[in-house]
């Protein structure tokens, strides 16, 4: 595991707040030169630290202002392979293998009710899924995909 250190962290953050930012202006800010930044950010990339840089969408305004998340049943011998197909089922964005009940919780966002009900349909159908349960969401109170550091 790479240790990450302190300017690292305010690397970190400052591109968290903004990917768009240039390397310049996080050296202005850090108060290190702009070839360290961009040596530090080579080095988080490389090491599997920063994953990728993204753009966050409105879910709203791109016609998927409907979110569900379905918990899963399956048979256990099938469990791999039916989430195999799920994760590549359109409008399914988040898949988890979990501990409880249920074996999966899998996150959906699409643009209504009757695309919803497809995509429950489309999910019971897979051979080895026992049983679903659907909780839509009425109202976002809290969602951050920034991991503090």
């Amino acid at each position: 595991m790479y240790s990450i250190d302190e300017i690292d962290r305010k690397i970190l953050n400052k591109l968290l707040d903004n990917s768009r930012l240039s390397y310049r202006k996080i050296a202005e800010d850090l108060e290190v030169s702009e070839t360290t930044v961009f040596l530090r950010v080579k080095k988080l990339i490389e090491r599997g630290v920063i994953k990728r840089f993204t753009v966050e969408l409105s879910p709203e305004h791109v016609g998927k202002s409907l979110t569900a998340f379905i918990l899963i049943k399956t048979e256990p011998q099938k469990f791999v392979q039916v989430l195999d197909k799920i994760k590549d089922l359109e409008d399914v964005y988040e898949v988890f293998d979990v501990t409880g009940n249920y074996y999966a919780i899998v996150k959906i966002r699409t643009s209504s009710r009757e695309k919803l009900a497809e995509i429950i349909d489309e999910i019971s159908m897979i051979d080895g899924v026992s049983s679903t349960e659907t909780a839509v969401v009425l109202r976002k109170i809290k969602e951050d995909f920034r991991i503090k550091v």
